[in-house]
């Protein structure tokens, strides 16, 4: 597969999925009901004991994670989903979409918008849709995903903290990346809608997004979700 043949070939809604803590929280009935929508997860999910959501999408952004991948041959426990796609930091394994990368960290979201660099020739004179640098993974998935034709991007377990720290998985712990979070995720704040419980994204805690609790965007209206 090359990465053009996913020009607009979706639309509606789609779920960014983060790796906070707040994944743990989701009941039986909120991940029966996500795995009927389309997910878009970034490449720490098989880290997460019992992971139970079926993702329709992954995307492999982290240099340092790629080898670890690699390395426990998770690449391969994706291949149900839709599609996977792999920045090129290194050659896409077998049944990855490789995604070509900008050639300068400067070419990122902030030099062109949220969704501009994918839409034509880049200003770097590479006449390619390169992914440019989200500098967190949920930016990387938005990109693709408005490239694909998504409309409407609701994020989950993307938890981070007030100070921008974001949640290191395998230590169990947040890991501190001075604002970075916070910053970037607020370039996206007319864009995406959160669904994380208690996540920090929210303006109703300090952030930048509007929050909206995920049994209602579901429509589990019998539902009771912790705030």
């Amino acid at each position: 597969m090359e990465y053009t043949e996913f020009r607009d070939k979706f639309s509606g809604r789609i779920f960014l999925i983060g790796n906070g803590p707040s994944l743990s929280s989701l009941t039986q009935q909120q991940i029966e009901a996500l795995n009927k929508e389309y997910l878009f997860m970034g490449s720490r999910y098989f880290d997460w004991e019992g992971a139970t959501l079926n993702p329709s999408f992954y995307l492999q952004t982290e240099r340092r994670q790629a080898n670890v991948w690699l390395d426990n041959g998770w690449h391969k426990k994706a291949s149900a989903s839709i599609a996977r796609f792999w920045v090129e930091w290194q050659p896409a394994p077998e049944g990855w979409v490789a995604i070509p990368r900008p050639p300068s960290n400067a070419h990122d979201v902030l030099n062109y918008g949220l969704f501009g660099g994918l839409e034509g020739v880049c200003k770097d004179g590479v006449d390619n849709p390169h992914l440019h640098h989200g500098k967190i993974t949920p930016l990387g998935m938005v990109q693709i995903a408005k490239y694909m034709g998504f409309g409407e991007f609701y994020t989950i377990g993307v938890d981070g903290t007030l100070i921008g720290e974001i949640w290191d998985v395998n230590r169990k712990r947040n890991m501190h990346a001075p604002g970075i979070e916070q910053q970037y995720m607020g370039m996206a704040k007319a864009v995406i809608t959160d669904c994380t419980v208690g996540g920090m994204h929210a303006k109703e805690r300090g952030g930048q997004l509007t929050y909206k609790p995920l049994d209602e965007v579901l429509g589990l209206s019998d539902a009771v979700q912790p705030e």
